[in-house]
């Protein structure tokens, strides 16, 4: 069976606090989702002997800058007359608190890293356990429901408010919204459990 945009739907959740895990569905979805499958390899560099390829040539690796540098991810939506819009709108601008009462929590430094490695806190409102200021990182996870399913968790996920718009026709407002990958990439069969619709 051909998989297609119809049978896709993607969630943003946040890190939560005390077994609270919040969670928003984006609705009214353009299918239009782009984002990276895995993370780069580092790269690989050919050292010869004075430009002479023989025996003692070999590959010396690359710093792991590529391996642990943000992945672009986009997609964009109608706006609906109703509540969950302007809650994804509050999401993906970078606020803390949701109509100024749910209180989010990053997913910075939450994640099980790369390779092992646990990401640093961003430099600007830097904080451990999750937190409530500065700049704020989600997971988001898309997944397509057919005979075996597939999906993608995107970890430590971080939208610019700069980078995102909304566009204005006669059919209707669409939100176009950018983020970065900061965490690992991994396949699912299913959504996360341990999270609560807002």
């Amino acid at each position: 069976m051909l998989l297609t945009g119809k049978d896709g739907e993607l969630r943003i959740s946040d890190y939560g606090n005390a077994g609270t895990t919040n969670r928003i569905a984006v609705l009214f979805c353009e299918m239009d989702f782009t984002g990276p499958t895995s993370r780069p390899r580092t790269g690989e560099t050919l050292i010869m002997d004075r430009g002479n390829m023989d025996s003692n040539a070999h590959y010396m690796e690359g710093n792991d800058e590529p391996r642990y540098a943000a992945l672009p991810i986009s997609f964009s939506c109608k706006m609906a007359d109703t509540i969950d819009s302007g809650e994804l709108l509050q999401w993906v601008s970078g606020v803390t608190k949701i109509s100024g009462t749910t209180q989010l929590w990053s997913y910075k430094g939450q994640s099980a890293g790369i390779d092992g490695n646990t990401l640093p806190d961003f430099k600007e409102g830097a904080y451990a356990s999750g937190g409530t200021s500065g700049k704020f990182a989600y997971m988001l996870e898309v997944l397509w429901d057919g005979t075996t399913d597939l999906g993608l968790q995107y970890n430590e996920i971080y939208f610019p408010p700069g980078e995102s718009s909304i566009n204005e026709s006669a059919d209707g407002l669409t939100l176009n919204v950018n983020g970065q990958v900061y965490g690992d990439v991994t396949k699912i069969l299913a959504f996360n459990a341990n999270t609560t619709a807002i």
